[in-house]
């Protein structure tokens, strides 16, 4: 079965960032000063199972989402200056807010950004 049609990004660029958040040497967070991360995974419910997500349900998670089709925007982030990321904006938990996912590419890994429940009005 076909993929849907990328939203916002390449489908190549879609398929390696699913790839890089499936494999466990290719992704990782780490809180920086200098690339502020708010990654959350723990409170925030998987909409499918209204259980918390783990960090390892988190990533495959994204990479389910990114093979669906789910959009997928591309931000000139501040810090650091002039770098490139992908905001995710998925559906929450039934009752819950939609789930913010920020990630970028970061020479061969993928570096997890944020996720957490949204604080966007009126999401």
């Amino acid at each position: 079965m076909e993929a849907p049609e990328s939203t916002g990004v390449s489908a190549e660029l879609r398929a390696e960032l699913a790839r890089r958040a499936r494999d466990r040497k290719s992704r990782f967070v780490e809180f920086d000063s200098e690339e502020p991360t708010v990654w959350n995974p723990t409170q925030v419910l998987h909409p499918e199972c209204g259980i918390p997500f783990t960090d390892i349900t988190a990533w495959h998670y994204i990479a389910e989402q990114l093979d669906k089709g789910c959009d997928v925007t591309q931000v000139c982030l501040r810090k650091p200056a002039g770098h490139i990321g992908y905001e995710l904006d998925l559906e929450g938990a039934a009752g819950h807010p939609r789930i913010h996912v920020k990630v970028r590419l970061y020479k061969d890994k993928i570096k997890g950004r944020s996720f957490h429940n949204s604080t966007r009005a009126g999401v």
